[in-house]
């Protein structure tokens, strides 16, 4: 009997680990060949599934929203339903977040240490100064593409696409019946003949996994102070806390049984491991949100672009937990009106994070650590930790689309139960 993608990921990334290790001791004149070989199979599987991204949000998201299908009482609701959930799981998130992050900081398992490293922490944030927030014209391009075949190279101007693809889809309202069908007709062909091309990519991913564990395992020597372990695995342990925390609110808020939701979302934790790029992981979560969870196409198929454009969990983890350890080890002492104000403008900012992979993060959040009395070189430093973390914050990012999505789908379409999924060759993919 054929194994599951889960068991065939998994026996992939215990033999990429156990490579990593064995390989510098047998034949360490290879291990520069194979990483060679490993960061290019990552590479090509990872732009090929981008390839993918663009077009399919937009013809999943016209589809969803045709004449034949949309009205203003879905509208009205997806106004209200979609900022409403959204802000809610941040909410969730983040205060999840402080907590388990106060209460390990407060037990006996963080050392004591000091900042000793100054001169490094100026020298990061001098070199991410010259890299600082996105101007105000350049947002505005964002939002409003001068041009669309060179926003669709650009993942962050997603959200300009998929506002285009609206006002397209209303235009279409105006057209004869006879020609809507025809544009109809194209968008579902295009959108299906790219579902085939992402199971066909998935059946890659053990393969794509084999080769992360043995990137992972052979460059496991970082050159970085103890305090920033200390700090990483803080992190990662309030990471995989929250990713966790969504599974009960899922199953709880959007009445999915656990085993289905954790066997629709694992394709695009493996996708957002081996991308570090939560918009990767868009074509797959509508295709599993479909063939596994039964979702409506035409909730998933704007929920799932707009979340990857605007939902970013790993903001409302990342930057309370920097806070708090920051503040914990320089001994700063916050009122709570502090946290609310610190919280209010992580929250604000948070659409503004592009879902690609990050080798530095902090420049855009600077200003609401500086207003609570953190040095701005410290917020810097401890964005150079984002490389290594951003495995975990993406799989985050990407397991929230699809509880935003299935919580969205209870509340929108009550009388349709997303537990039953529809007829799919994709179930067994595992």
């Amino acid at each position: 009997m054929k194994r599951s993608l889960t068991a065939q990921c998994i026996a992939g990334l215990g033999l990429g680990i156990l490579a990593g290790i064995l390989l510098p001791r047998l034949r360490p004149d290879a291990v520069a060949s194979s990483l060679g070989v490993a960061e290019s199979a990552i590479r090509i599987w990872t732009n090929a599934l981008r390839l993918i991204v663009t077009p399919l949000v937009v013809t999943q998201l016209f589809v969803a929203i045709s004449p034949h299908r949309a009205s203003k009482g879905d509208a009205a609701r997806f106004g209200v339903g979609i900022p409403l959930v959204f802000f809610g799981l941040l909410v969730f998130t983040m205060a999840v977040a402080m907590l388990v992050t106060a209460g390990i900081l407060a037990s006996p398992l963080i050392p004591q240490l000091a900042f000793s490293d100054f001169d490094t922490a100026r020298a990061i944030a001098q070199v991410a100064s010259a890299t600082g927030p996105a101007s105000a014209a350049s947002r505005m391009d964002d939002l409003i593409p001068p041009n669309l075949v060179a926003a669709a190279a650009r993942p962050e101007a997603i959200l300009g696409l998929m506002l285009f693809t609206l006002a397209f889809a209303l235009a279409a309202r105006r057209l004869a019946p006879e020609l809507q069908q025809v544009l109809e007709t194209a968008s579902r062909a295009v959108r299906d003949t790219l579902f085939v091309l992402i199971e066909w990519l998935l059946r890659l991913a053990p393969l794509l996994v084999f080769a992360l564990g043995l990137r992972s395992s052979v460059n496991s020597g970082l050159a970085i102070g103890q305090l920033l372990v200390v700090y990483m695995l803080l992190e990662m342990v309030v990471l995989l806390f929250c990713t966790a925390a969504l599974y009960p609110v899922t199953v709880w808020g959007g009445r999915v049984p656990l085993g289905r939701f954790a066997r629709a979302v694992f394709p695009a934790q493996v996708t957002a491991a081996t991308s570090r790029s939560s918009l990767a992981t868009v074509p797959v979560l509508l295709r599993e949100a479909d063939a596994r969870l039964g979702i409506p196409s035409k909730i998933s198929a704007l929920v799932i672009p707009l979340g990857g454009a605007t939902l970013k969990l790993s903001r409302a983890v990342s930057s309370p937990v920097k806070l708090l350890f920051l503040a914990h080890f320089l001994g700063l002492s916050l009122s709570p009106g502090q946290f609310v104000v610190f919280c209010l403008t992580i929250i604000l900012l948070s659409p503004a994070t592009p879902g690609v992979p990050s080798i530095m993060s902090g420049a855009r959040s600077l200003p609401a650590f500086v207003a609570v009395g953190i040095a701005p070189e410290y917020v810097i430093l401890f964005g150079s930790t984002t490389a290594i973390l951003d495995v975990f914050l993406t799989v985050l990012n990407a397991t929230g689309y699809l509880s935003a999505t299935a919580l969205l789908s209870r509340l929108l379409s009550p009388r349709v139960s997303p537990a039953q999924p529809a007829p799919s060759t994709a179930e067994s993919g595992g």
